[in-house]
């Protein structure tokens, strides 16, 4: 009541004010108590359930029981669910069977009930519950717990087949089977549903998945005449170059052998394009090769000579670039064709290319740089023009080409206080809200996705808004391209980090819409990021790259650590501008790829327009990322207020040759070479 009465105090001399103004101050001061004791619970409730959590993770059954009254008390906190399962995960037994089925139908499939399933069926297979196991399976448990459904099912199937035609995408795995598989696939067998084309599927896909040992095992279920298969696909997986071996593949069976050859020429292109072409010859006359099979190695083969920029490459990708190939072929095509400035070739190939692929953006774009440089300035214009007023690199790059700031087109995401009070109440919103005080991303994620998943489309946008305000960058950027609401440039390119990214900035001469750009397009903020290949944080940094910055041991809590990892990240950039001649193409490419690398993707005797290099970057991946780090650091500029000229740059530079790139030794390079 402290704040009520200094209110009432404070507010004495109001009587001139009507009694709705004198009525609502009052009101402000009751509510800020309440939310003052709502915080003040809410903190109270976290801190016993961490406890409680504590105490159940390492509790004996009698423990459980004697915290039953603990547990019951937080039933309103949004948590609790998990303290429930923490319980039933301690009495997984018949004793509790009601408590725990109750569960798992009153929450089927919420993030707190994730592997109770399987765990309670594993328990009633063990015990042979069958009628219970049966009541409680779900599809999708994986190959133990779906064999043992199976064969309860087969117990009193009066249709078999039915059942033991399920086993079939079970059996066809290139690993081996768990053995709680062993009486289905049993049955599956005697009843002749092993037939010789599963075998071979079985042992392509273990070969491919480089599982000898299960080849090996299969080779005793094909028939003797066909004995010999299992060894050419493990010959042809681990060297290719056995393509060039006539006499190893004696066409006994031309359809699974042309299979394999297609496979090994595929595969030798790649690293040996010349040897591939011999094969693909050695073959090709026996008509061996289907027509997919053909489109397979002829991309292959073609897109490998290209990104060497090989002689061979233009009569390849026309051979490949054919009604029925991939679409990067097609691409490639043009790229190559760039890379040479054949710009009549490269205007012939758009304007024979279905129309899908003509509105593309990248297509439109050298459509309209192809006209400019063959002197039609006039088409050029109008294609750039329409282009201009798009948000993308292309985009962007068309502007600059007019000589006109980029679009932004930004637009507030409307606001619907209504609906976002529906959703910030949905229980597992209150839960995803929790895990983020207690700094459980994982958790967090794992019930903010239940949630989004939950929802009407038209509501992911409030969803994603919802996420914004609460300061949760990843998942806000996350949903609102989920949502396609893409034009509040403000919430989907926060600035998150500000601060650091500016003052690290000056320390390091670092522009901070750069490291902001590139921390955008590799975690979108997500502090605890980690990569397939190891890459760790807001900036994704390798564990050997920090440690190198750093010039000390790193550990991993250090690169989790938001303020750590941006000083790293920005300390990278700097190594990287220093390497690359504070170019900025270069040094996002580097970034993505490794410097090395990029240095061998750079011409030897000659430069090459900015925009020509980024379209012939060898990696798919950093190629997009290139794009996407430029557009995103132009984006950043803007809302820092800068004067941005990035495009207007990058329109008008180009890539010096690796000999013309200063060693990291000393100097810098000038930032953009002259065309």
């Amino acid at each position: 009541m402290h704040i009520f009465a200094v209110t009432r105090l404070k507010c004495l001399w109001c009587f001139s004010f009507s009694g709705v103004f004198l009525w609502g101050i009052l009101s402000a001061g009751v509510l800020a108590q309440s939310q003052d004791e709502g915080s003040s619970a809410l903190l109270s409730q976290r801190a016993q359930f961490l406890e409680l959590e504590k105490q159940l993770g390492r509790a004996s059954r009698q423990t459980v029981e004697r915290l039953e009254d603990e547990v019951a008390a937080l039933s309103s906190y949004p948590l609790h669910p998990y303290l429930v399962r923490q319980q039933l995960d301690q009495r997984m037994d018949l004793a509790h069977r009601h408590a725990i089925e109750e569960f798992l139908l009153t929450y089927n499939n919420q993030p707190f009930t994730y592997g109770l399933r399987g765990r309670w069926l594993r328990y009633l297979a063990k015990h042979d519950q069958k009628k219970a196991f049966l009541a409680n399976y779900r599809d999708g448990m994986g190959a133990t717990i779906t064999c043992q459904y199976l064969e309860y099912q087969l117990q009193d199937a009066k249709q078999p087949q039915y059942w033991l035609e399920k086993v079939t995408p079970i059996w066809l795995s290139g690993y081996s089977q768990p053995n709680e598989c062993d009486p289905v696939f049993k049955q599956w067998q005697q009843a002749g549903l092993m037939t010789t084309e599963h075998v071979l599927q079985r042992i392509e896909k273990a070969a491919l998945a480089g599982n000898a040992n299960l080849v090996t095992y299969l080779k005793s279920k094909l028939p003797k005449a066909k004995q010999y298969l299992p060894a050419l696909w493990l010959g042809i997986t681990r060297a290719p170059q056995w393509a060039l071996k006539q006499s190893k593949f004696p066409l006994a069976q031309p359809t699974v052998e042309a299979k394999m050859l297609a496979y090994g020429v595929e595969k030798l292109a790649w690293k040996d394009p010349e040897s591939a072409i011999r094969a693909y010859h050695l073959w090709q006359p026996k008509n061996l090769f289907n027509q997919t099979q053909r489109l397979s190695i002829h991309r292959a083969i073609a897109l490998s000579l290209a990104i060497d920029d090989k002689p061979q490459a233009d009569e390849w990708l026309r051979r490949a670039d054919v009604a029925g190939a991939k679409s990067d072929i097609k691409r490639w095509h043009m790229a190559y064709l760039l890379k040479h400035r054949q710009w009549k070739e490269v205007l012939a190939l758009i304007a024979d290319a279905p129309d899908t692929i003509q509105q593309q953006d990248s297509y439109r774009y050298w459509r309209a740089r192809s006209l400019a440089e063959l002197g039609m300035e006039d088409e050029a214009q109008t294609l750039y023009q329409a282009l201009s007023q798009e948000r993308h690199f292309y985009g962007f790059m068309a502007s600059a080409k007019l000589a006109q700031p980029p679009t932004i087109k930004h637009q507030s995401v409307p606001k619907d206080e209504q609906t976002l009070s529906m959703i910030s109440q949905r229980p597992a919103a209150q839960r995803a809200k929790e895990f983020l005080a207690l700094n459980r991303l994982v958790d967090a994620r794992r019930e903010w996705r239940y949630l989004v998943k939950s929802l009407d489309p038209a509501q992911i946008k409030d969803a994603a808004l919802l996420a914004s305000e609460w300061g949760w960058f990843d998942q806000a950027i996350i949903s609102f391209t989920q949502s396609g609401f893409m034009d509040d440039i403000e919430k989907r390119f926060p600035l998150a980090y500000a601060e650091q990214f500016a003052a690290l900035g000056s320390v390091y001469d670092i522009k901070p819409a750069f490291a902001m750009a590139i921390a955008r397009r590799e975690s979108s903020f997500m502090v605890d990021a980690v990569s397939p290949s190891g890459a760790r944080g807001l900036m994704q940094l390798m564990p050997g790259t920090a440690r190198y910055i750093a010039k000390k041991k790193v550990t991993t809590s250090e690169l989790y650590d938001a303020d750590q990892n941006v000083t790293y990240g920005v300390q990278y950039l700097r190594y990287l501008m220093d390497k690359m001649g504070d170019d900025p193409v270069l040094v996002s490419a580097s970034y993505n790829a490794g410097w090395q690398r990029v240095m061998q993707w750079l011409p030897e005797d000659r430069t090459v327009d900015t925009d020509i290099w980024i379209e012939t970057i060898p990696y798919k991946e950093t190629r997009s990322y290139v794009k996407a780090v430029m557009a995103y650091r132009y984006i950043y500029e803007y809302q820092l207020g800068e004067s941005p000229s990035l495009f207007q740059q990058l329109a008008k530079s180009a890539i010096p040759s690796a000999p013309g790139l200063l060693p990291a030794s000393g100097g810098k390079t000038g930032t953009y070479a002259p065309k």
